[in-house]
């Protein structure tokens, strides 16, 4: 399968620096800063290191011409942005504007015929919020009720955090022919326990469609040849019978019962080859 190459995606919007938080490498030779952290749609960014920079003469507006300075950044969340500062030489004293131009998401981790995962990132604050607020989606996630803006903002925010401490986590589900976010998958550290729990949500709109296998399948592949995983875990609750018939799909077995986080769940497993030789 060829690999897919996120794309940028033009925004020329505005965005607001965050007081106090510039580069100040920059200020030292003379040129404008670019912000460390700023605010976009109502969404904190914050810049983890400058890529590149560049300097356009812009159009004659009357009398007045225009000077712009570019900056790729990368910011904490793994979004490539490209920021300008917009200047006009005859009126130094105009207060600055900063432009959020385009930005580019993280390259997908995995792809399959009819999807692509990746990285969630702040830029997607309004997909996860309705996934993670579908009353049918919660119904037997967290404690079997949405969440509230701030409970997925925090949820949102964890998952990000979780790529940088374990290395993988749980992936946005991308339709390719729609570009998308209809769920999530991935994998994640079970509480409390050294193993690897491999779980999954879906938008009702493409439920009965194959498509959550087709995503649980393709990490649980990447669990076992990428990261040579031994073995992988599942819990759902008993009466999710969706959940319960898919995790036999994966291969996985029924082995016990435990509680977890105050609810009585189904634990699963599957054994790669190599488990054997361990």
């Amino acid at each position: 399968m060829s690999r897919i190459h996120s794309r940028p995606v033009f925004v020329s919007e505005r965005i607001t620096p965050e007081p106090g938080y510039f580069d100040i490498a920059l200020l030292a030779r003379g040129e404008p800063a670019v912000p460390k952290a700023f605010v976009w749609r109502n969404q904190r960014f914050d810049v983890a290191r400058t890529l590149g920079s560049k300097r356009t003469m812009g159009e004659d507006r009357g009398d007045a011409y225009i000077r712009r300075h570019y900056y790729d950044v990368e910011t904490t969340d793994a979004l490539r942005m490209s920021l300008y500062f917009e200047r006009n030489p005859s009126d130094r004293a105009k207060r600055k504007a900063w432009w959020l131009y385009t930005l580019t998401f993280p390259e997908p981790v995995i792809e399959t015929p009819r999807l692509l995962m990746r990285r969630w990132t702040f830029a997607d604050r309004d997909a996860f919020r309705c996934m993670t607020q579908d009353p049918d989606v919660m119904r037997f996630i967290h404690e079997n009720v949405p969440l509230s803006d701030r409970e997925a903002d925090s949820a949102l925010a964890s998952t990000i955090e979780r790529y940088e401490q374990l290395g993988f986590g749980d992936w946005a589900i991308i339709e390719r022919d729609s570009g998308a976010i209809i769920g999530e998958s991935g994998l994640g550290m079970l509480e409390g326990t050294d193993e690897i729990e491999i779980g999954w949500m879906l938008l009702p709109s493409h439920w009965r469609k194959g498509v959550a296998f087709e995503a649980a399948d393709a990490v649980k592949e990447y669990a076992e040849r990428t990261l040579r995983l031994l073995r992988l875990t599942a819990l759902t609750q008993p009466d999710n019978v969706r959940s319960i018939v898919l995790a036999g799909r994966l291969g996985m077995r029924k082995t016990g019962r435990l509680i977890h986080r105050g609810h009585e769940m189904l634990k699963f497993e599957i054994l790669f080859s190599d488990a054997s030789q361990a």
